[in-house]
């Protein structure tokens, strides 16, 4: 009996080891000024901006297998650090996203929420209220889950509200 099981869960392992996509590829943010000044101090602005392609992300990544028709789940995780501190760390589960070349929409990620947060800080009423000044950082990851492993390279970028 322990025989039997042992075996089953082996083959199980070995097959589900296997049958795991394997992805590489990585993220890239665009418009973003070198010196990190932007001229949108208000969450809605920088929001308005991406929609507009003003800043862009670009998401390219290649898989091992084309199981499930090529389609790879991924979680987008945001980080969002004013002056230094983290003070946002989000995740969307599974989204899904086909090998190859692409646009990202900022609402991919949950960094216009976390902005706007901050912006308003408790009320949350008021799509107008001005980030505070500072310099911001943003992490954006895209990583593997369910049965896909690998790396995708996030991106990293700053911005200064004065």
């Amino acid at each position: 009996m322990r025989t039997t099981l042992l075996v089953m869960f082996i083959t199980f392992f070995t097959f589900s080891i296997t049958h795991a996509q394997t992805v590489e590829g990585g993220l890239k943010i665009s418009g973003i000024p070198r010196d990190g000044k932007i001229s949108e101090a208000v969450p809605v602005d920088i929001f308005k901006s991406f929609k507009e392609n003003k800043y862009k992300i670009s998401f390219s990544y290649k898989a091992n297998k084309d199981s499930n028709r090529g389609i790879v789940l991924f979680d987008m995780k945001t980080t969002l650090k004013k002056d230094g501190k983290t003070i946002s760390t989000t995740t969307r589960k599974n989204w899904p996203w086909l090998p190859g070349d692409m646009y990202v929409p900022i609402e991919a990620f949950d960094l216009i929420p976390s902005l706007q947060s901050v912006a308003s800080g408790i009320s949350r009423s008021s799509l107008s209220s001005p980030l505070p000044k500072g310099k911001y950082e943003v992490v954006l990851e895209m990583k593997p889950a369910g049965n896909a492993s690998g790396s995708i390279k996030p991106v990293n970028f700053n911005f200064i509200i004065n």
